[in-house]
């Protein structure tokens, strides 16, 4: 049954049997996505998003305008970010509802765990998904304290990050404290944006390749045990219904993360390809590198566990097939042989997703997009010695 906008998303979650995305949920709470969603526009929580959106625009306008090339390239990742996840968050405001109804699949699905190998590889995958949510936490809180309190280190009074604001900061007491107050908020917001837009994915996609597992358990499974061959068939058709509801999912889980994750493989190469640059020609404090590093770890996180989910969710369909002859086959009825063989057509079909209907969500398309930060990063130097040496160094 699909949602609708005047049931409460947070019900929703609450009446689950495991609540996948508590962390997800929370960060979307804070951030006002809720009430995004429901149309209710004037709530506490709109302040913070109404600071990270303008934070964007303030990045861009002071682009390559700054002194030192280390503020020109730390200002153009946090220009492209900003924007990113300004647009990734607003298109999973809006698929909230449909988050709504993917933990409805997973709960119907989580009820057909049964037997000691299913629960444990069902315990398993909640132990994984659990791990990785607090991966993307403790490493976007360690982005989070080297972005809000790295400036504090430096002799001369500065901000965390270069941007431009319309008013003189430098030689205003008042002026700093709200420019600096602007951007500590705007930081603070826009990591927790950038924590549920890169965590939902690779736990979504975790979901549907740990439940396609357990089914390839479930059907390899039936007519092993001692059971009578009516048992074995209503037990077939169920999986087959299984089958049903976990394409059912993975078609949700496409619709909700599709276009974020294109416009993410888009910015990554850029990013990736700056930040290296600057980590590796203009990072001279300690300071700066471990924000360069942190930074980078960041940027690779939001790729690479959703790639490599992308395709072990895709190998596990292809192992599907070879399940269904993995059953005690050989002796049941007619009719199971019949079922078995329309299950055995429709595991056929190996889905692919593609974000944006373009690009595969796949490790070879992290590979893609490593080399692209390379051929970035090697362009960015060919052009720095054409420029010759930078005179601020001198």
């Amino acid at each position: 049954m699909p949602w609708n906008r005047g049931e409460s998303i947070a019900q929703i979650s609450i009446t689950l049997k495991v609540d996948y995305f508590r962390d997800q949920w929370r960060a979307w709470r804070v951030l006002g996505a809720l009430e995004l969603n429901a149309r209710r526009y004037w709530s506490g929580a709109m302040l913070l998003n109404i600071v990270v959106a303008l934070y964007a625009p303030a990045l861009l306008l002071s682009m390559f305008s700054f002194e030192t090339p280390l503020e020109n390239i730390t200002n153009f990742s946090l220009s492209i970010t900003s924007t990113a996840t300004v647009l990734k968050f607003g298109l999973y405001v809006l698929q909230l509802g449909r988050v709504g109804d993917l933990e409805k699949v997973i709960a119907r699905l989580d009820d057909r765990v049964e037997g000691a190998e299913q629960l444990r590889c069902h315990r398993q995958m909640a132990k994984k998904l659990r791990h990785l949510s607090n991966l993307f936490l403790y490493t976007y809180g360690f982005v989070l304290l080297n972005s809000e309190f790295s400036f504090l280190f430096r002799s001369e009074r500065s901000l965390p990050f270069p941007s431009w604001f319309p008013f003189d900061w430098k030689t205003s007491t008042v002026n700093y404290i709200g420019a600096l107050g602007f951007q500590l908020v705007a930081i603070f917001g826009q990591i927790l944006q950038n924590f549920v837009d890169d965590s939902f994915p690779p736990l979504a996609l975790c979901l549907c390749a740990g439940h396609c597992q357990l089914l390839i358990l479930r059907i390899s499974s039936i007519g092993h045990a001692p059971s009578e061959q009516q048992a074995n068939e209503a037990e077939l058709v169920d999986c087959i219904k299984d089958q049903k509801e976990l394409y059912g999912l993975l078609e949700l889980t496409r619709d909700v993360i599709s276009w974020p994750m294109l416009i993410q493989f888009f910015v990554m190469a850029l990013n990736i390809g700056a930040t290296m640059f600057g980590l590796v020609f203009f990072a001279d404090t300690m300071q700066d590198r471990m924000y360069f590093v942190s930074y980078l770890l960041a940027l690779v996180l939001q790729t690479y566990p959703v790639c490599y989910y992308g395709s072990l969710l895709e190998d596990g369909f292809g192992h599907l097939h070879y399940a269904v002859f993995g059953s005690n086959w050989v002796s049941q009825s007619r009719s199971y042989r019949a079922s078995m063989t329309i299950l055995g057509e429709r595991t056929k079909r190996h889905p692919r997703l593609l974000a944006g209907s373009l690009v595969p969500i796949h490790l070879s398309t992290f590979q893609g997009t490593c080399k692209a930060a390379y051929s970035f990063f090697t362009l960015i130097g060919n052009t720095r010695e054409r420029a010759g040496p930078d005179p601020s160094q001198n």
